[in-house]
């Protein structure tokens, strides 16, 4: 719609727009979509968005229905005492002092002109949900910190505007017993050089019906923003019988004896040649509560989630498996993992080669296996018992079953013997720090740099990364950030008794392993450093016979699955690493010794 056009200033748009299909709800405020120019200067364009809101119980919508727009409009949410003692709470909403209506969702408090207005989400509706307010949103940690409030400042950080996602705000009204009365006033505004000769009603009304208004008028006006030939006038009154020389005076007298006044008057101007042009728009709504409330308490909505439990394509409702005794796996594509850690507060622990606990919030985790073919693989109950929005994920990645069940997660869960073995994800980390606490002890020298995004790296390597070529690299990529390019040249300087050297850091981290073994096994187990670290490079530098190479110098199974291809990735790196420290460990001479020989 092409803004100042007739259909424009009638805000035909907007009216046709119901907030009660919104995802989002205005409760408060005021605020400015479009804001051009100043008032009353020509090019001026303005829309205003102005709110008010209060949840009334239903069995008081009849006499909230006859209230206009003057009753919702929020000042002040002040407790005060009435003058028989009555005590009418901040978040009361009355349309006279015996009669509650409902309650405010949004409390307003002014203080003084040193502070801007405070302005308060209702602490029952923060606890029902369990919100905390972080910026500019308050969100619901146990479910995914999902956005369920969210608030407009201007620059001084008063807040001017504030809307509650559909979902939660008519669940919380269906427990209250209650619908959410939403009054609001919509203006579009223009000054304009020319009347537009818009055949408008001459009373101004469009709609006129019982809250539901809209008013629309084009005025010349002039340069100050009133209408041409606009009169004004000055009253002056004074007292005669004024003595600045009496210590205690007294004016309590109405001696109109020792007053004089005077009165002047003028025309603001007539020039006129602008025209505003204005659309208005009252209208009351309802917000009806869901038919019941989901998500207070231990509540959630009911919603079905198919699944596949076997290999016939058969599917059933997920919320069906939710008995401890059901005695079925699900299998799920490796997706499922990063999409699980890519929500805040995610987090996955390893406890064998193949077992692990994931979660996408900071508690209570999952346990999973993973298969020959790199599938996931959960207890049915298990994911069955998750929160809903966790279901919803676990849901999304299903797929049929293939490659059995993970052996490690059937040894631990059925037969109650866990795998002794470790994660490829699990030893690298340690390979690096073991290495790097071996190097410390021989050389007295730090090898490693410290690293301000390590504990993201770390993080980001596993096995799931590689649900495709592409995430196989990042992979690699990764994993030399984290373990090869933390390397110090010059600690291996340092360690070699070499002053300066044009070669790499793998390349010193050879000859320092050789000095103390020999060529031919030193460069056999860096080999798969180097195969890595030349990976890094793949995407830009290297042919795919390259590529193939480096693959092969690391001791990647190309025809595997690609998660086991990250699996051999980082777990002969890791291997690399921890040997390597190994060696030193028992063949590099301790300080003294060393100090001993080269003198």
């Amino acid at each position: 719609m092409d803004v100042l056009s007739k259909e424009w200033f009638e805000l035909q748009d907007h009216r046709r727009r119901m907030f009660s299909r919104a995802v989002w709800i205005p409760v408060y405020g005021t605020v400015l979509p479009l804001e051009r120019g100043r008032y009353p200067d020509i090019g001026h364009v303005e829309e205003t968005l102005a709110v008010g809101s209060a949840v009334i119980f239903n069995n008081k919508r009849e006499k909230a229905e006859k209230l206009d727009w003057h009753y919702w409009t929020l000042d002040n949410s002040t407790p005060y005492v009435g003058d028989d003692g009555q005590f009418f709470e901040a978040e009361s909403f009355y349309d006279h002092p015996d009669e509650r209506l409902g309650l405010r969702l949004v409390l307003t408090h002014y203080l003084n002109s040193a502070h801007p207005r405070q302005v308060f989400i209702n602490q029952d509706f923060v606890l029902a949900y369990g919100l905390i307010e972080e910026g500019d949103y308050w969100l619901r940690p146990n479910e995914g910190y999902e956005q369920v409030v969210r608030l407009k400042r201007r620059d001084d950080g008063t807040i001017t505007f504030v809307e509650i996602r559909s979902e939660y705000l008519k669940d919380y009204l269906a427990a209250r017993n209650a619908a959410l009365r939403l009054y609001y006033y919509r203006q579009r505004r223009a000054i304009i050089p020319n009347d537009p000769k818009f055949e408008w009603p001459k009373d101004f009304s469009l709609v006129s019906k019982p809250n539901d208004r809209l008013e629309v008028r084009c005025n010349e006006i002039d340069a100050s923003g009133d209408s041409p030939g606009t009169t004004w006038a000055m009253f002056k009154a004074w007292r005669t019988d004024v003595d600045p020389e009496e210590e205690v005076p007294d004016f309590s007298g109405n001696d109109d004896e020792a007053t004089e006044t005077e009165s002047t008057t003028g025309v603001r101007g007539d020039e006129g040649g602008r025209f505003l042009v204005a659309g208005e728009m009252w209208r009351g709504e309802w917000i009806e509560p869901a038919a019941k409330s989901c998500r207070i308490g231990y509540e959630e909505p009911d919603e079905a989630l198919m699944v596949q439990i076997d290999g016939g394509g058969g599917r059933v409702d997920l919320k069906t498996l939710n008995y401890e005794e059901v005695g079925k796996y699900l299998w799920f594509k490796p997706e499922v993992v990063n999409d699980l850690l890519s929500r805040r507060g995610a987090s996955m622990n390893w406890y064998t080669h193949d077992t692990g606990g994931i979660s996408p919030s900071p508690d209570w985790l999952l346990h999973f296996g993973v298969n020959k073919l790199g599938l996931i693989n959960a207890y049915a109950y298990d994911v069955a018992r998750r929160p809903l929005w966790e279901r919803r994920i676990w849901a999304a990645h299903n797929c049929r079953p293939d490659g059995g069940v993970s052996e490690e997660l059937l040894q631990v869960q059925m037969a109650c013997n866990p795998a002794n073995t470790k994660s490829p994800e699990f030893l690298i980390h340690n390979a690096i720090s073991w290495l790097a606490h071996v190097f410390q002890e021989k050389f007295a020298a730090e090898l490693l740099r410290n690293h301000h995004e390590i504990e993201v790296l770390e993080g980001r390597i596993h096995r799931f990364r590689a649900i495709d070529e592409n995430g196989l690299r990042s992979l690699a990529k990764d994993v030399v950030k984290a373990t090869i390019e933390r390397i110090n040249k010059n600690s291996l300087l340092i360690a070699l008794g070499e002053s300066g050297s044009d070669k790499g850091t793998l390349k010193l981290l050879q000859s320092l392993l050789a000095k103390y073994t020999d060529e031919t096994y030193a460069y056999s187990r860096m080999s798969p450093l180097f195969g890595v670290y030349d990976l890094r490079a793949a995407d830009a530098h290297l042919s795919s016979s390259d590529v193939e190479e480096c693959y092969v110098r690391i001791g990647v199974d190309r025809s595997a699955p690609l998660v086991q291809q990250a699996v051999q990735l980082i777990a002969n790196v890791a291997k690399a690493f921890g040997v390597t420290g190994g060696d030193l460990k028992r063949h590099a001479p301790d300080p003294s010794h060393r100090a001993g020989v080269d003198s």
